[in-house]
């Protein structure tokens, strides 16, 4: 309804399970643009809740984890079956993009098939199946960055992370105005996300508490699975909240959602304790993001509100 930069995170977990959070995704809305970050296995759904899936303009993948592009199918899908478009999803992501898009393709091939033969071609029109492959590569350098996409007043910015041994993985910057959001992807703290989340006016960052997480390690030790090595091993590739708070505060972001939250937090009791360590070195506001949190970040304003649409 205003002029403002809108982000909801429509999926907010990880591959360990949680009964109230899909898979990673976030959505920025800026002008008549409609742009969706990562595709989590059951963010489609969320997303359906809240918006049609035939607005969406483009995908931006961080990396291809399953976590990440789990729901791809069926946003594809979504997409095309609902609107009946006659073009392909755009999708943007670094290399390995053409594979991925194309696996997603072929496993959704018979889907297509009945759906065009069911409703006809006016309704499905078959050229708007599936995914049209933007491909951008920046190489190895951890502080490389490239403008990957530019429409209707937005800007999209697409930067190196360090999530190895998993290799490319990106972060964003998205840009509408004098308006501007971060998401980090998965990632441990590096200097590339000071840098370009410098000025921005919210970050969107994942986060995974060691703490939390070596008590499932422990908890696991004596289960017959991976359990405990996986809780472990996850460690070493994620930023912790503590590190989330001192980016946001050395980069000037009045604003930080942690989301991809690890492990999951069964209970409100426990958001305190998740975020204990960012709010001790960072003064700023701090929300631990939910599947339907709404910020809105107006163009002409300095006041920012966050609305939750999911819940009861």
């Amino acid at each position: 309804e205003d002029d403002a930069l809108y982000v909801i995170t429509t999926g907010t977990g990880a591959p360990l399970p949680d009964p109230g959070r899909a898979g990673p995704q976030a959505v920025v809305v800026a002008g008549d643009q409609v742009l969706v970050f990562d595709c989590g296995p059951g963010s489609t759904h969320k997303l359906d809740l809240i918006m049609d899936a035939s607005s969406v303009d483009a995908l931006f993948l961080t990396h291809y984890h399953s976590d990440h592009i789990g729901d791809m199918g069926e946003l594809m899908l979504k997409r095309w079956g609902t609107g009946g478009s006659a073009d392909p999803l755009p999708i943007y992501g670094p290399p390995g993009l053409e594979e991925v898009v194309a696996g997603f393709e072929a496993a959704y091939q018979l889907d297509k098939d009945y759906r065009v033969a069911h409703h006809g071609e006016e309704t499905m029109p078959p050229s708007g199946f599936g995914g049209d492959a933007h491909l951008f590569d920046l190489g190895t350098d951890l502080v490389a960055s490239q403008v990957v996409y530019e429409q209707g007043g937005v800007q999209v910015i697409a930067f190196n992370v360090d999530h190895a041994p998993i290799f490319p993985a990106v972060g964003y910057r998205v840009t509408y105005k004098d308006r501007s959001v971060v998401i980090t992807g998965d990632t441990i703290y590096t200097e590339s996300l000071i840098y370009h989340s410098m000025g921005a006016d919210l970050l969107v960052s994942e986060a995974l508490n060691h703490e939390f997480s070596q008590m499932v390690a422990e908890a696991g030790r004596d289960v017959d699975n991976n359990i405990s090595t996986v809780a472990e091993d996850i460690q070493d590739y994620h930023i912790t909240p503590k590190q989330t708070g001192i980016l946001a505060r050395d980069a000037g972001v009045p604003y930080l959602f942690i989301t991809h939250v690890l492990p999951p937090v069964p209970n409100q009791i426990l958001v305190n304790p998740f975020l204990r360590d960012a709010r001790a070195v960072y003064d700023g506001e701090v929300y631990l993001a939910n599947d339907g949190t709404m910020v809105k970040i107006p163009v002409d304003s300095e006041k920012i509100t966050i609305v939750e649409l999911l819940k009861k």
